[in-house]
């Protein structure tokens, strides 16, 4: 079976959730016999290195159409002011992706190619082909990877706003969200969710060809125990995404100081990468260690006991909570962090209120009972969320599909 296998960035080295997820499902579909190419749509300033993807994936043709958009200020916000007057029926976030050159030589990669199928990791992927579907001529299956349901984040974003302007600009924004991700999970030949939760909502929008594929890592290598005294919690996750946003930045602001009262000598490292000029605010903060990028994920989790999820809303499952597991840090989170990951209440320790999210960051200490926890959830998640079982899986369904 041939893959087209469209990713919206470029992927490795994968630094993010997102990246892990996908770097892992296209490394283990094609060991399970599948051949693949990639068709790349990253954005302009995104550094690219071609031949190390190809030896990284044992794929095929790894094609590049880069998008052109601003990443931050005064540009980005003129950017999408114009795609909003030119263009209102349009998603915003969709709209580098809609460009005419974008669209064009998107649809001739797919049209010219013998592929049987054309797979979408990520929602906004679908607009080129979706738009106006009249224009894939290629009979190939399209599939769609969801990684959650956009529309939620959407939707609590105009919830959330004050200024009525903006309350009904992104209320604008999450219908035609709605409408387009609708339009594309019903027009696909099949849609992959990564969560029971996520596939729940799925199969009320379409009947048939859903199933579940759950992210996979490879669980063969942990690290050892931290041995240093002080307790270390880290936090790590891309740090403008709304839902790790608005987690930490209540940590910080409601649980973080009371902690430091009951234990001075704690530590917060905060990991990843996207915007975090919003994090200047805190710079300074006493036991407060603000990383940012960092090239080895291995280095941000080799000094930490602990490892925090403080996340209230979004759908899909976090991978920083089954990538704990697999480097061998227990967990702290809430219920909605550990949402799809299939998790007892052994297996992590888990808060939500702010008297909560204190009193455990304040007694929290990796002993026996702790470590022997750990192993055994470790042993049970493995067995869930492997890789080359999900991969070998993912890969029996998408020959499968009519």
């Amino acid at each position: 079976m041939k893959i087209l296998w469209l990713v919206p960035k470029w992927t490795l080295p994968a630094i993010d959730g997102a990246r892990v997820a996908t770097d892992s499902l296209i490394r283990n579909t094609q060991l399970a016999g599948a051949s693949i190419d990639v068709l790349c749509l990253p954005n302009s300033d995104e550094k690219i290195d071609i031949p190390y993807m190809q030896a990284a994936w044992k794929v095929g043709s790894v094609k590049v159409i880069r998008r052109s958009i601003p990443e931050s200020g005064f540009g980005k916000k003129l950017f999408f002011a114009k795609k909003l007057l030119t263009h209102p029926l349009i998603p915003l976030t969709f709209a580098s992706f809609v460009e005419k050159e974008i669209q064009s030589e998107v649809l001739k990669t797919i049209n010219e190619g013998d592929y049987d199928i054309v797979l979408l990791d990520g929602l906004h992927l679908g607009a080129p082909l979706f738009l106006d579907e009249t224009l894939v001529t290629s009979k190939a299956k399209i599939v769609y990877r969801a990684h959650n349901l956009e529309v939620d984040l959407w939707k609590r974003s105009f919830e959330e706003k004050k200024n009525l302007i903006i309350k009904l600009i992104l209320y604008f924004q999450s219908k035609l969200i709605e409408r387009f991700e609708n339009k594309i999970i019903t027009k696909c030949s099949g849609v992959a969710a990564i969560s029971q939760e996520d596939m729940d909502e799925l199969v009320k929008i379409k009947k048939d060809s859903v199933t579940l594929v759950p992210l996979g890592l490879n669980f063969s290598h942990p690290l050892p125990q931290c041995l240093d005294e002080a307790t270390k919690f880290l936090f790590i996750g891309r740090l403008d995404w709304p839902p790790n946003k608005d987690g930490l930045e209540w940590l910080l602001k409601e649980v973080w100081p009371s902690v430091l009262l009951k234990r001075p000598n704690a530590v917060l490292k905060i990991v990843g990468s996207g915007n975090r000029d919003w994090l200047k605010a805190y710079e300074g903060t006493k036991g407060l260690e603000i990383v940012g990028f960092v090239k080895s994920l291995m280095d941000a989790y080799r000094d930490c006991h602990f490892t925090l999820v403080p996340i209230f809303y979004g759908s899909g499952t976090r991978i920083k909570v089954l990538e704990a597991f697999s480097i061998g840090r227990r967990l702290i989170s809430t219920q909605m962090g550990v949402q799809g990951a299939s998790l007892t209440n052994d297996d992590f320790i888990g808060a939500e209120t702010k008297e909560q999210w204190i009193e455990v960051l304040s007694t929290a200490r990796l002993n026996t009972e702790e470590q022997l926890k750990l192993e055994k959830s470790v042993s049970r998640v493995s067995k869930i969320f492997g890789d080359m079982e999900i991969g070998s899986r993912f890969y029996t369904w998408l020959k499968e599909l009519k």
